[in-house]
């Protein structure tokens, strides 16, 4: 459904390798959280760009993050994403649901919208 690819001034990104409708799960990946003083380490770590900051704690002032083991990691940003993430549990654990929210041509880029983008400096967008 798709495949990592280098996408010109990003870096690497999903690229879709065929047409995905609308509401298609696209991966479902496993995933942990931390609290936000083992994310302020991570955040010092090659690790900080594939992370996310987690929705239970975003925007309170000192926030926690999610780490996914998943290839969604590499989706890039967008002000007009094409598909979303959606966090779910499960007696498994926490898992990170890649969905597109709007139809996804073959060999378009697959991007989300970093709720955290102003963490990020300009030279770590493009990688």
């Amino acid at each position: 459904m798709f495949r990592l690819a280098q996408v010109a001034g990003k870096g690497r990104g999903l690229l879709a390798t065929q047409a995905i409708p609308v509401g298609t799960l696209i991966e479902r990946a496993p995933a942990v959280r931390l609290a936000s003083a083992e994310r302020e380490v991570i955040d010092r770590t090659a690790l900080f760009p594939y992370t996310f900051a987690d929705p239970e704690t975003f925007g309170s002032g000192s926030h926690g993050c999610l780490i996914v083991f998943g290839q969604l990691t590499f989706c890039n940003h967008s002000e007009s994403p094409n598909a979303v993430i959606r966090w779910t549990e499960d007696e498994a654990g926490l898992w990170a649901l890649l969905e597109s929210v709007s139809a996804i041509a073959n060999g378009e880029e697959i991007t989300l919208f970093y709720t955290n983008i102003s963490e990020y400096l300009s030279t770590d967008l493009f990688i």
